[in-house]
């Protein structure tokens, strides 16, 4: 018993010994071999995935089949997707049909409301044209009213003026018929009682026919020299016309008058700048006096004194009457006066010799109303005189007029010389 328990021992000791001798070497073998076995295992495990997955398609491939087989009738996948996909795109184009309709019918009533203020405007338009052809017609009928009442007014001034003559006629002659029968008493008189004192009556009286018949000879002169009412107003219609171009270009030369004020401005003129103001409040005020007037066509002389006077200018002979003529007269006096002053500004401004861009010689309206001549007549003879005195004023010469008390004047040869008035009649 003790024998064997001994050789139980001895084998366990032998055990423990190779197991201690042999485990160190079978660990290192272990750890030397355990990258190949996890690739092993890996592959392994990636058969046995690729197993399990074949399986299971072959199994649903079977299923799938049992299922056909067993329900024929079910629908396949892709046509109930190519159904949904049918029926989405058949929403889609109803949506769209729908958005159409409502752009053509928001379309249709943009359509229609532009149409109804096209509409509208038309009415408007047709309207205020009836209205201003209304109003037109009001302003002809008020025109023709007051130019009959004007007509009116000039036939009973013309009845008047023929009463009041025939009057002074009868008057006068009731005058002469009592001096004649005054003188011709006296006569029998001094026949009586003085010869020699007779003969000197009868001397005076004859001295006194002739200065009344030399009076009356005047007097049916003047009433011949008279123009005709058809001239007189043929010389209304066209002043008139004249008085209303030259109001039109009045209210267009403000602008001018700004334009100008800036250029003096920038070129830092400023004698000249305020030789500008002073020509324009000067002109506005000589604007304002005639406007001022209480001014009547049939109380004027002008329309029907006849011309006395003619004067030539480029080739062509003119003829007007006094009052024209002291007009083109003031023209040149105006001219010459406003051309020394813009001279000396520009001399004092140490500004070049430039007549030809001063603003009062290119307007040359200076003391003009539209009135007795044309404005291009009037302008003329305002720039004769304005050139003239431009060169007095910058030269300082003084050849064409003379400075009298701040005043500036042209002589009076250079006027005649300029405008060479020749009376006549």
């Amino acid at each position: 018993m003790k024998t064997m328990q001994k050789q139980i021992l001895v084998r366990m000791i032998g055990a423990v010994l190779a197991v201690s001798f042999v485990g160190p070497v079978l660990a290192r073998e272990a750890l030397q071999d355990q990258p190949q076995h996890k690739q092993q295992r890996e592959e392994s495990d990636q058969d046995r995935e690729k197993a399990r997955k074949a399986k299971a398609k072959a199994k649903a491939q079977e299923q799938h089949g049992v299922d056909q087989a067993q329900a024929p009738d079910r629908p396949n996948p892709r046509a109930l997707e190519m159904r949904e996909r049918e029926q989405a795109q058949a929403r889609n184009a109803a949506r769209q049909a729908e958005q159409a309709r409502a752009r053509e019918q928001q379309q249709a009533e943009i359509r229609r409301a532009q149409v109804e203020r096209q509409t509208d405007q038309r009415r408007e338009q047709q309207h205020e044209a009836a209205m201003r052809e209304q109003r037109q017609a009001e302003a002809a009928a008020r025109q023709r009213a007051r130019q009959s009442d004007q007509d009116r007014q000039r036939q009973v001034d013309v009845d008047t003026d023929r009463r009041t003559n025939q009057r002074r006629e009868q008057q006068r002659a009731a005058a002469i018929r009592e001096q004649r029968q005054a003188e011709a008493a006296a006569r029998q008189r001094a026949r009586q009682f003085d010869p020699d004192r007779q003969r000197q009556v009868d001397v005076d009286t004859d001295r006194r026919t002739d200065l009344r018949r030399d009076r009356d000879q005047q007097d049916a002169a003047r009433q011949r020299a008279r123009l005709s009412e058809q001239e007189r107003q043929r010389l209304i219609s066209l002043q008139r016309q004249r008085a209303a171009e030259y109001q039109r270009y009045v209210a267009t030369r403000q602008a001018a008058e700004r334009q100008r004020i800036l250029a003096l401005q920038e070129q830092r003129r400023i004698q000249q700048y305020r030789y500008q103001q002073l020509y324009w409040e000067r002109q506005r005020a000589l604007q304002a006096e005639w406007q001022a007037r209480n001014y009547s066509y049939l109380n004027d002389p002008y329309y029907y004194t006849p011309a006395s006077y003619r004067y030539q200018r480029s080739g062509r002979y003119y003829e007007i009457n006094r009052y024209a003529a002291d007009l083109l007269q003031q023209a040149i006096r105006y001219g010459y006066e406003q051309g020394v002053r813009a001279g000396r500004a520009d001399r004092l401004d140490g500004w070049r010799y430039d007549y030809r861009n001063n603003y009062a010689y290119v307007d040359a309206n200076y003391g003009y109303y539209g009135y007795y001549v044309s404005q291009e007549e009037y302008n003329y003879y305002f720039r004769q005189g304005f050139r003239r005195g431009y060169e007095d004023g910058y030269g300082r010469a003084y050849r064409y007029g003379r400075y009298d008390d701040g005043n500036y004047s042209i002589l009076t040869s250079v006027l005649q010389l300029i405008l060479n008035l020749q009376p006549f009649g």
